[in-house]
């Protein structure tokens, strides 16, 4: 409360003023609230655009990791069933990489399955691609039941037989943009990611902000 100076009798003294009016303070209410009207959508804005550059990122770098391992493929001298009938693989600096034995596109992880074919991926495959192929992934779970992914930045899930060629695909979400679903999110229609289809090694970023 401010304290104002008045003179009496001629002589000085000091008064306390008597603060803000009804008026005064419903104008500063007014005013508070449409700053903050305008200011929020803007700062949803930023979130939303943030989320979107974060799968786009990591999207390009799971892409050129895909790259990488169709390059080994051909350098290697397309190997095929070099691990036992439909279990094909590369090394890349000496990790082994699933790939299908017709295109080199990487599938998952020989230890998790029987198979390395582009028909026969699971969950585990598509979370191990991701860990795989790219250096210093971000965290990633494959399994639901750990929603709401506190200590994972990603989830992912295989989807039979949706791919170009009736291929196996894989669903990488931005696990915040999906924590809150009540169900397991099956395609594209739902939170933030990207997918990627191993017969024709395309990678494609989705976004439902």
């Amino acid at each position: 409360m401010s304290v104002i100076s008045r003179t009496i009798n001629g002589r000085s003294e000091l008064g306390k003023s008597a603060g803000f009016t009804l008026i005064e303070l419903v104008i500063v209410v007014v005013v508070l609230g449409l700053l903050a009207a305008t200011a929020l959508p803007r700062l949803l804005d930023f979130t939303e655009e943030a989320e979107d550059a974060t799968v786009e990122g990591v999207a390009g770098g799971f892409a050129t990791g895909v790259g990488l391992v169709r390059a080994q493929w051909e350098i290697e001298g397309r190997p095929s069933d070099n691990q036992g009938t439909n279990a094909t693989f590369v090394t890349i600096e000496g990790i082994q990489v699933a790939v299908d034995k017709d295109t080199g596109y990487p599938t998952g992880q020989l230890n998790s399955d029987a198979s390395s074919e582009d028909t026969q991926m699971n969950d585990l495959d598509c979370e191990s691609i991701f860990n795989l192929i790219m250096q210093s992934a971000p965290t990633i779970s494959s399994n639901w039941a750990q929603r709401p992914f506190e200590d994972h930045r990603y989830f992912t899930r295989a989807s039979e037989g949706t791919g170009s060629g009736g291929n196996d695909q894989c669903y990488y979400y931005l696990s915040r943009t999906v924590r809150n679903l009540t169900a397991e999110p099956t395609n594209n229609g739902q939170g933030n990611g990207f997918v990627y289809d191993p017969r024709i090694g395309q990678v494609i970023v989705f976004s439902n902000n």
